[in-house]
């Protein structure tokens, strides 16, 4: 840009020069591409103005001023405040007429969850709303939230289930297996030389956790 600025600029005014040097700049054709910056954009070659026309001063006139002013003003439509802020919604085509719908999941989901969810099968059909089937119940859905499902109808097709919705089930911690019990075939006799315990008095009771094992108090 600087050299064909240099080549084009005469004084030092270059603000003058800049469009003609970029409109050069996006016409001149590239000899590895051979094609234009501009061709490669709009499908076709810039037109570059030729001879140029020499102007004619008009006089300047209050009145042809006004007139033109007025003229310009007629044509501007305000928008209707009712229309602000308004969001504008996307139809795609051929909706109307599908079997099959994804419907846009807005609700919020993770970095790896997909936009869509489906397909489902298209049970009513309306300007506004769709009666679709999901997971055997009909539910009335905007056509905001719809994209028709392009599918083979020649092979099965996979409808998808409405996610569950609620808590999961609590899972519950699998129990431990009981210790075996000693056996008493081949273990020693022996004679116990304390005090047997006085009669009558009550056993304590045999306490064990949750897994089933035994729990034994601290000797005194």
């Amino acid at each position: 840009m600087k050299a064909a600025l240099r080549a084009s600029l005469k004084d030092g005014d270059w603000v003058d020069k800049l469009p003609w040097v970029m409109l050069g700049i996006r016409t001149a054709p590239k000899e590895d591409l051979q094609s234009s910056s501009a061709e490669l954009v709009y499908g076709q070659p810039l037109r570059v103005p030729g001879d140029f026309v020499p102007s004619i001063t008009v006089p300047w006139s209050a009145t042809l001023q006004r007139s033109v002013l007025l003229d310009n003003a007629r044509l501007f439509a305000p928008v209707p405040t009712s229309r602000h802020s308004l969001p504008q919604s996307h139809i795609p085509a051929g909706l109307q007429t599908a079997d099959y719908v994804f419907i846009r999941h807005d609700a919020h989901k993770g970095p790896l969850h997909p936009p869509y969810e489906g397909p489902f099968r298209v049970l009513e059909t309306g300007d506004k709303h769709f009666v679709v089937d999901r997971g055997g119940k009909p539910e009335r859905l905007s056509i905001d939230r719809l994209k028709p499902a392009h599918l083979d109808v020649a092979k099965p097709i996979d409808l998808a289930q409405p996610p569950r919705r609620g808590r999961p089930p609590a899972l519950r911690p699998p129990l431990a297996p009981l210790p075996p019990k000693p056996s008493t075939l081949h273990a020693p006799h022996t004679c116990n030389v304390g005090t047997p315990p006085a009669a009558g008095s009550p056993r304590p009771p045999v306490r064990r956790s949750r897994y089933g094992r035994l729990i034994r108090p601290p000797p005194r």
